[in-house]
């Protein structure tokens, strides 16, 4: 069985983000395990979460406001559930946190001008420029 990560934007070239837009998307899956433990032979997958880095723009002491989104889902689904001849398995996913199911979102502020880059989730962030209402920079993902 094997995890696998997937980032939405492009690596090794610039790109912009502007205030509100999203710097990067990490989508985690992971292999749909058959009956003996083993991979799914048809490729299936189990959708295992995802990290997200927004950008808020820039405060008043130049530095970059961010927010960053890390959901872990898990699943008991096996491709007995998904493909079985048995009738059909509703699989819900549920996040909770405290008493509600809005993920947790956590803000903070980063200097660019004392740090270049930043690792979330294993996705490195070098930031090239930064503007008012807008950051140009590059992804790479640490854990390939």
């Amino acid at each position: 069985m094997q995890n696998y990560r997937a980032l939405d934007q492009a690596t090794e070239q610039v790109l912009t983000a502007s205030v509100g837009g999203t710097i990067f998307r990490l989508n985690r899956s992971s292999d749909l395990p058959n009956a003996f433990g083993k991979a799914d032979l048809f490729g299936g997958k189990l959708d295992r979460g995802y990290a997200e880095l927004r950008f808020l723009g820039v405060n008043e002491k130049g530095e970059l406001l961010l927010s960053v989104t890390d959901i872990n889902k898990s699943s008991s689904e096996t491709t007995m559930d998904r493909y079985g001849n048995r009738p059909a398995v509703q699989v819900q996913t549920n996040v909770a946190v405290g008493s509600s199911s809005v993920p947790e979102v956590t803000r903070f502020s980063f200097d660019p001008r004392k740090q270049k880059e930043l690792i979330i989730a294993g996705v490195r962030v070098v930031f090239v420029d930064v503007q008012p209402y807008s950051v140009s920079y590059r992804v790479e993902d640490t854990q390939k």
